[in-house]
């Protein structure tokens, strides 16, 4: 006997594993087969060495590390937790309120700038000079930016946009009102 080749029970001993899971082993190809009941003992310790790395290297790539998960999670919930507090403070508004207060300021904004054209054009026909003019349309935008300044729209409104007038649309009879939140404020 060579002692390039062992028995099984050497390689099982050797390998700390059964007999059958050395054969099993040997089936799969970790694990050469020299002879019947022979293995080649170098090839069985570097095809099992390199069978766990492999092994190692799955598990590591594929399954989490839990602590790292856990931690995170963790994270999460306190993240969760500080939220919920600053909201409660009145520290932190939901997007979709912001993105609705908005909504509400631009369709006013839209709504009092084509109100415009109905409202100076009488007076601007009366001006005498083009500096005149400009002057009462300028002062006419900053009342406009003025009164928006100060918008009176609540987070919680719901913006009917139908009920926004498009001088433009209607031959420039604009209404000069928008809804908000179920109460209808008067443009100029």
């Amino acid at each position: 006997m060579s002692t390039a080749t062992q028995p099984i029970g050497v390689i099982a001993r050797l390998l700390d594993l059964s007999e059958r899971r050395v054969q099993q082993l040997s089936r799969e190809g970790v694990i050469p087969k020299a002879e019947r009941g022979q293995y080649d003992l170098i090839g069985s310790v570097r095809g099992y060495v390199r069978y766990l790395r492999d092994q190692a290297l799955k598990a590591q790539a594929g399954a989490p590390d839990y602590a790292a998960e856990r931690a995170r999670f963790i994270r999460a919930r306190a993240d969760l937790a500080e939220m919920e507090a600053e909201e409660k403070r009145r520290s932190l508004i939901a997007a979709e309120q912001i993105e609705a207060a908005w909504i509400a300021v631009l369709a006013l904004l839209r709504t009092r700038l084509l109100a415009l054209p109905d409202r100076l054009a009488p007076q601007a026909f009366e001006q005498s000079t083009v500096g005149d003019t400009r002057n009462l349309i300028r002062a006419a935008i900053r009342e406009v930016l003025d009164d928006l300044a100060q918008p009176d729209i609540e987070l919680e409104a719901e913006i009917d946009l139908a009920g926004v007038a498009d001088p433009e649309v209607d031959g420039g009879e604009g209404t000069g009102s928008v809804r908000q939140g179920g109460v209808i404020s008067q443009m100029a």
